[in-house]
């Protein structure tokens, strides 16, 4: 008998809290804790012929947690292998006789719904995971009032199968074995056969049960994930923040807190006095950062740029360890002056445009009363798109109850210090952009009417591109397959070797962009093509839940992408947002700027794998254990973010 410690056991967590409020990646190097890993992606497995697109080598697979960038996973043994104990695993309650409760491994009735991992069956992929990933976790949902589970693993090289019993529905396999038939390579690229069965101890009768197959890829990810989590729709010092993680972590830390950031003097809307003055200042002191919204992470790693809250100006932010909350030693005074004009869109940057007398961000800028500045007043229309200089000399003077001298200055720098891409061809709004990592071009949302920054409701949006061309801009060009009459198409994303996009549709064009119940995301290589749409959208089919409905969204990709696998196949990882049911789903209690729909969302991983032939294939969702279900997580990034290593597991 083998019986693993509380560590391992995982229940399921009924919470209550929230998510919707203020609301959009990069690339430094950071180890955190627990090994040094092995040869680099850069230094031996990447294959001849492959395109892997690692800035920094990676860690490398074997004995540590690859950071920098994926790397290859070669199996460690063929047949015969001994990764699976021959013994039963106990979790230190269920009954010695168990085995004797269920019978032989087929005695079972359906009836059980696995909801994670997502398993296939009937010729369907089950979820793939990248080889260091967090350990798998089984969630059943029971069906007769069972109480006693039988987790039963094979895999066609392993001697034994796995066969695990517990009294809880949520069990993780240990991480020992995890390690063993993922990162060092025991049981990868190939089905593993999942069956699990359930009973009531007191009277057990024939088991349910349900069975299906998940796979373990040969290759790691890399990176970490920097995540907005809220409480409540109400803003306040303490309801929403960065929560961030490594890939493999366990645990998250609060990577920053709205009383972190140091910022300040930042101005009402109409530029005459601080905000806050004499308004709520949301419980921060005057002109600094109410609410942190949709992030990105500077190609550094060691900043996020986010949305604060109305009248949605622009914060860049340090997130390095012991320096979160500073404001970055190059984002100068002329430039946090800048960037706190009212109405701003998200925020994006490129690594290629990144660098000591070019750091760059571009945003959305909103039409207004005035030409440009700040105003009291804005409306419906068409929103441009600006560059900004984070590190302009440019002096932008304020003197308090005045807007007009600083609005003159803005305008006198207009051109050096910041200023407008030519959009030629574009009569829409401009939303939501995401800059390639060449620095070539920018993908976008174009509205059929915007507003302040955002997507306005009941409009046409598709998906284009404009070139950056050294800030001059050019000619705008729909996205072939993404910019469809009569549908929804928005919020871009190119992947890391910029050959993809995934971006958000919904069927209509009808109703309120954020947060659409029927939102899904999709897919489409970034020159152009047929639309692929993700098998992460829809939830196991035992749940009762289907999609369009679960609020699928904000899908981002990991910061790298690995090629020349053996197997001939390019492996892309995505994170992306869904409200789907989860242990401790809860709803929202809206306010003003709430949606329709305020389920609380959490975030889940999926894979999009190209084969030699240039075809792709798409794979279920994977849910995110570590997440705190009390908060509703929204707007991933998954970049080479520099925070600190997460505590280990309690």
């Amino acid at each position: 008998m083998r019986v693993i410690g509380a560590s391992f056991i995982l229940g399921i967590v009924m919470a209550v809290g929230m998510a919707v409020g203020c609301s959009a990646g990069g690339g430094g190097d950071k180890t955190p804790a627990g090994g040094t890993g092995g040869a680099g992606a850069s230094g031996g497995q990447g294959g001849a012929g492959g395109d892997i697109f690692n800035p920094t080598g990676g860690m490398g697979a074997a004995g540590g947690t690859p950071v920098g960038g994926d790397v290859i996973v070669n199996a460690n043994c063929k047949a015969n292998c001994d990764d699976f104990p021959a013994e039963p695993i106990f979790d230190g309650v269920a009954p010695s006789n168990a085995p004797e409760l269920f019978g032989a491994p087929d005695n079972y009735t359906p009836g059980l719904c696995i909801v994670e991992p997502h398993l296939g069956d009937s010729g369907k992929h089950g979820a793939l995971f990248p080889a260091n990933w967090l350990r798998v976790r089984f969630r059943v949902k029971p069906a007769n009032n069972e109480n006693l589970f039988e987790i039963r693993l094979k895999a066609a090289n392993q001697t034994n199968e796995l066969v695990a019993y517990s009294v809880s529905p949520v069990w993780a396999m240990p991480k020992e074995i995890w390690e063993a038939i993922g990162v060092k390579g025991g049981a990868i690229d190939q089905e593993i056969q999942v069956t699990i069965r359930g009973v009531n101890s007191q009277n057990p009768g024939t088991p349910t049960g349900a069975t299906g197959t998940f796979t373990i890829a040969p290759v790691t990810a890399g990176g970490s994930m920097v995540y907005w989590a809220a409480t409540s729709s109400e803003v306040t010092p303490t309801t929403s923040k960065l929560v961030g993680f490594y890939v493999g972590d366990e645990t998250t830390i609060d990577a920053l807190t709205v009383p972190q950031v140091q910022q300040g003097n930042i101005l009402s809307e109409g530029g005459r006095e601080l905000r806050g003055k004499y308004t709520d200042p949301k419980g921060v002191p005057q002109g600094r950062a109410q609410c942190i919204g949709c992030h990105v992470s500077t190609p550094s790693g060691e900043e996020v740029g986010f949305t604060d809250h109305w009248p949605w100006n622009n914060v860049v932010s340090t997130i390095k360890e012991g320096k979160a909350g500073e404001v970055p030693t190059y984002f100068t005074a002329g430039a946090q002056r800048l960037l706190s004009q009212p109405w701003l869109g998200m925020m994006t940057f490129s690594k290629a445009i990144w660098g000591p007398g070019n750091r760059i961000a571009l945003t959305p800028y909103a039409n207004r009363n005035v030409d440009i500045g700040f105003t009291d007043s804005t409306g419906y229309g068409s929103d441009r798109l600006a560059w900004f200089d984070l590190e302009t000399n440019a002096s932008i003077p304020w003197t308090e109850g005045q807007s007009g001298p600083t609005n003159d200055a803005i305008k006198g720098v207009q051109g050096t210090a910041w200023g407008f891409l030519q959009t030629s061809g574009e009569s829409q709004g401009i939303v939501a952009p995401n800059w390639s990592h060449d620095g070539q071009t920018i993908v976008y949302t174009s509205a059929g009417k915007s507003q302040d920054g955002r997507i306005a409701d009941n409009v046409e949006t598709d998906i284009k591109t404009v070139p950056y061309n050294n800030r001059q801009g050019g000619a705008v060009a729909p996205v072939q397959g993404a910019a469809t009459p009569g549908v929804s198409e928005y919020y871009p994303s190119f992947s890391a070797d910029d050959k993809l996009i995934a971006y958000n549709r919904a069927g209509n064009t009808s109703g309120k962009i954020y947060y659409r119940p029927d939102g899904e995301v999709y897919v489409v290589p970034s020159n152009g093509g047929s639309p692929i749409r993700l098998a992460a959208n829809d939830p196991p089919a035992c749940t009762g839940q289907t999609s369009p409905g679960v609020i699928n969204s904000w899908a981002k990709w990991s910061p790298t992408v690995l090629g020349g696998v053996p197997n001939g196949k390019t492996y892309y990882w995505l994170i992306f947002s869904s409200a789907r049911d989860y242990p401790g789903a809860f709803i929202v209690p809206p306010n003003q700027y709430s949606p329709p729909d305020t389920r609380s969302s959490q975030l889940y991983m999926t894979a999009i794998v190209r084969d030699a032939q240039g075809n792709y294939e798409t794979y279920p969702a994977v849910y995110i254990w570590n997440q705190d279900p009390k908060t509703s997580n929204l707007t991933p990034a998954w970049d080479i973010f520099d925070i600190p290593p997460p505590p280990p597991p309690k």
